[in-house]
């Protein structure tokens, strides 16, 4: 028998927009028998802490074990990152109460209590709650344990790095800016400063100490140097004394690296301008730079292998904690699909010998304007400008090695996205990669906003949202997490997700 909700979004006039409860795979990808997911499969959503409080933490928590088919949710324990910049137009409208433009609010951003003590070896210190923040005398990871235990649902963290523009959200967090090559702050904090990492350290220890949590995702969203210049066209970063040390202690000169990279930015600016005096082809002349400044290669290799220590360190830290907490990793869309250097300096096989769980981003609908104007449109105008936009378009899928099936057309790129099977495809390789070594847990995109123009909702076509979850499971995913957030996803879509996920039980 339906519920009561479910009735609700089915016959509502918001629900009809993307109608999903009674919608079933296909019987003929069913007939395979391929795809199948065990009890023990983690199956969660990632949400800001302000939904269960503006919903109310049973209603939430029943919605999604009983339509959903979840048994675990992921919640930001520090929504540094920007949960408060989201208007009204690209939240869910059919969660039963109106939606608050999270702009206009004044919400905190660290959802827990932390003890001053636990931060004696960094000079950072997290925002200070007051009575002006709504739900400032609210503990959440405290309200919802007893609710989520009587459900049977696992409780676990999420966090994610903040950028430059929390400076002012986190005591000190200026002091651990990159630097860039001309000695400017840049857009978020260094991976190599002691201050820096004893923080996040600290954060999580002090999480596990304190609160009976299951688990915890964590994850930085940034890429390395040689992609800000190729392919944004940005300063790169970070020359710190922190990064200095580092690689000069490996051999490898800074000032070569700084001097190195400066000129390739200098380089890619009269590109992107068109004011560049070509001889040779684009392509031919970054390659000269790579040559004659072989330490740019190894700088941004560095870069990553820092984020990668950071990893490691929190994975035992919090596994002495609390031996059996499921520590898993964020690997967001650009790493997951779209950024050649990171790929190829950190596999899911390196990743897979400190975590428990890789959730590689696989936004099958949302991928298809950012492919388009994220990625073949900022190429085409740097290091690609050698060739116009479709022949980009068919050298990023032939140099990142999409199927046949995943290929979609520039013409379709943003209005249709790109679909199951490049999820299958993404899938397959981390799964591939990882050998049995730990489990991939497919982020699934549902109702991911689009920033072109401005925010705005772009919704998931129920029935493709389920064959991407099919697919997923099909390429051997473990689990599946709903993927960005909750209060952007409608119920109808995340009904759809729950039917799907019954299938394939």
């Amino acid at each position: 028998m339906e519920s009561n909700r479910r009735k609700f979004i089915k016959n509502s006039a918001l629900g009809m927009a993307g109608v999903a409860a009674g919608l079933s795979l296909p019987s003929k990808l069913l007939a395979h028998g391929k795809a199948k997911l065990s009890k023990d499969s983690l199956i969660s959503i990632q949400m800001g802490p302000h939904s269960l409080f503006d919903e109310g933490i049973p209603q939430v928590l029943d919605f999604l074990k009983e339509e959903a088919m979840m048994n675990s949710v992921m919640i930001y324990s520090h929504t540094y990152y920007g949960v408060d910049r989201k208007p009204t137009r690209v939240l869910a409208h059919d969660h039963g109460i109106k939606p608050r433009d999270l702009s206009q609010r004044k919400l905190r951003m660290s959802w827990v209590k932390h003890s001053e003590s636990a931060f004696k070896d960094t000079i950072l210190r997290h925002q200070q709650t007051d009575n002006s923040m709504e739900y400032f005398n609210r503990d959440l990871f405290e309200e919802i344990r007893k609710p989520a235990s009587d459900r049977g649902m696992k409780v676990y963290i999420r966090m994610l790095e903040a950028g430059a523009n929390r400076a002012s959200n986190i005591k000190n967090y200026d002091k651990v800016l990159v630097k860039d090559v001309y000695g400017n702050p840049g857009r978020g904090p260094c991976w190599n400063n002691p201050d820096y990492r004893n923080w996040i350290y600290a954060t999580m220890e002090d999480i596990f100490n304190n609160y009976e949590i299951d688990g915890l995702q964590y994850g930085a969203e940034r890429t390395g140097p040689l992609s800000q210049v190729w392919f944004r066209g940005e300063v790169p970063e970070c020359f710190c004394e922190h990064c200095r040390a580092r690689n000069s202690a490996l051999g490898i000169d800074p000032e070569r690296a700084r001097e190195g990279y400066q000129l390739m930015h200098e380089y890619m600016q009269k590109v992107a301008a068109g004011t560049d005096k070509r001889v040779d082809t684009v392509m031919v002349n970054l390659w000269k730079h790579l040559q004659k400044y072989h330490e740019i290669l190894a700088w941004n290799y560095q870069w990553f292998q820092a984020d990668e220590e950071i990893q490691q360190e929190l994975y035992k830290r919090v596994k002495k904690i609390k031996p059996d907490a499921l520590v898993g990793r964020h690997v967001d869309h650009q790493r997951s699909s779209w950024d050649i250097f990171y790929r190829s300096a950190v596999e899911y096989q390196q990743m897979a010998n400190y975590t428990d769980f890789i959730k590689p981003i696989l936004y099958h609908d949302i991928y298809g304007p950012r492919l388009r104007w994220w990625v073949i449109d900022r190429w085409q105008k740097l290091a690609f400008n050698d060739f116009d936009v479709e022949e980009t378009l068919s050298i990023f899928y032939d140099m990142m090695g999409y199927s046949p099936a995943a290929r979609v057309t520039l013409d379709r790129l943003e209005t249709q996205g790109m679909g199951p099977a490049y999820v299958y495809d993404e899938v397959k390789r981390c799964v591939d990669n990882v050998a049995g070594k730990t489990d991939v847990v497919a982020g699934i995109g549902i109702d991911v906003l689009w920033h072109g123009g401005g925010m705005q909702p772009y919704h998931s076509d129920p029935l493709r949202l389920q064959k991407a979850v099919y697919r997923a499971v099909e390429a051997g995913a473990n689990g599946l997490l709903a993927s960005r957030e909750y209060d952007e996803m409608r119920h109808s879509s995340l009904i759809a997700f729950g039917d799907a996920v019954k299938q394939l039980m």
